[in-house]
């Protein structure tokens, strides 16, 4: 792996220890002698342990590369770029530290990652790269809907499932087409064994459990779209100021909104790639899911605002024309445009609170862009 493998930073957040990720990374690493090729990007909290910098410590005695910067020092980091308050405590918007620090390295992709979610075998990091490879021949898919499921792909026990962040209007089944053609992919959505990626009404409703992916990857056409997250996706380098994880926790009636940030993230990376004539592949490598634990109700009032809001953003975002010709100036046409599209959007969901929400989030994808200009890597491709 280590002749092939481009440069790559592997990002995640922890509020916890870190010692299962960190040694699942060792062997992962060690057995397919990548060490130089490799760096763990671990973002703490103001929650997490002391015993993560320990654990960090003694990865690194071990031969792995790991940043792993202090709250304090993430905050200089921000506060040197000029937004102090761009990324909040006590929230998976730390992630956007990781994702500035690998801007600003020489690495050619980056993989987000959650800290229960861990690499299954030695190809993990390899088919990940395929962001890197430049065009190649893979097997396209496109949707009558315009909507495909990524989990058709898996074996799913007791019944199937869709992932989060897939419109409720669209799950039913749809007539597909498969063809291979020359693609560029550049965002790659890896799979899951275990516990699958799905909302908190699907997982309270049916506890579903992946055992297997028996049906290869595919890329997904032009007009075909499907969810992608943080939790096992790799982005090229270029395409990092389009992957800001937007700001959750604002309030609606209320109700806090929240753990949809990567599926917004997720949607947004892929109009722009779409825009830049780009693929996203979904399929392997697969991690497995072992999740941390939740209170479901909990998340469930959390997403339920959100899945409302992706209803009606994602029937505009499929047939939205972006401008520009790279990811930073798609990604700042996506925004203007959606600030004007939700306010003609009608409905009970839309309140001048929750208009307020899309307005904060476009406010703040514009302004990620503008801390990558200032970064030392240059400016945004």
């Amino acid at each position: 792996m280590s002749e092939t493998l481009p440069r790559v930073d592997v990002v995640m957040t922890t509020i916890g220890d870190g010692e299962a990720f960190l040694s699942a990374y060792r062997t992962l690493l060690g057995a397919a002698d990548a060490y130089g090729r490799v760096r763990i990007v671990v973002i703490p909290d103001r929650k997490t342990p002391a015993a993560l910098f320990d654990n960090v410590e003694r990865a690194r005695r071990d031969g792995l590369h790991v940043v792993c910067p202090t709250v304090a020092e993430q905050d200089a980091l921000l506060a040197d770029l000029g937004a102090p308050t761009l990324v909040p405590y006590d929230s998976d918007n730390r992630r956007n530290v990781g994702y500035l620090l690998s801007w600003q390295s020489d690495a050619d992709f980056l993989v987000s990652v959650d800290d229960d979610n861990f690499p299954i075998d030695g190809d993990f990091l390899t088919a990940h790269a395929i962001v890197a490879a430049g065009p190649r021949p893979a097997r396209v898919v496109t949707a009558a809907s315009g909507w495909w499921n990524p989990c058709g792909q898996l074996t799913v026990a007791p019944m199937p499932v869709y992932p989060r962040g897939f419109p409720y209007a669209h799950r039913n089944p749809t007539p597909t087409s498969e063809r291979t053609e020359t693609v560029d992919v550049r965002i790659n959505a890896g799979l899951w064994l275990g516990d699958p990626d799905v909302d908190a009404i699907t997982r309270i409703a049916v506890r579903p459990e992946v055992t297997a992916m028996p049906a290869p990857a595919l890329v997904c056409d032009t007009d075909t779209w499907a969810p992608v997250n943080s939790q096992n996706t790799a982005v090229h380098r270029d395409a990092i100021p389009a992957y800001y994880f937007p700001r959750m926790g604002y309030r609606h009636h209320g109700q806090e909104i929240d753990r949809y940030a990567d599926i917004f993230s997720g949607y947004f990376v892929q109009a722009c790639a779409k825009r830049l004539g780009h693929a996203v592949r979904f399929g392997d490598p697969l991690a497995r899911h072992t999740r941390n634990e939740h209170l479901l109700l909990r998340d469930l009032q959390q997403e339920l605002t959100a899945i409302a809001v992706l209803e009606d953003v994602l029937g505009w975002l499929h047939d939205a024309k972006l401008d520009g010709d790279t990811y930073a100036e798609a990604y700042v046409s996506l925004s203007y445009q959606l600030q004007d599209a939700v306010e003609a959007m009608t409905g009970r969901v839309w309140t001048h609170e929750l208009r307020g929400f899309v307005h904060q989030m476009a406010h703040l994808m514009r302004q990620w862009v503008g801390v990558l200009q200032r970064c030392h890597g240059g400016t945004p491709a």
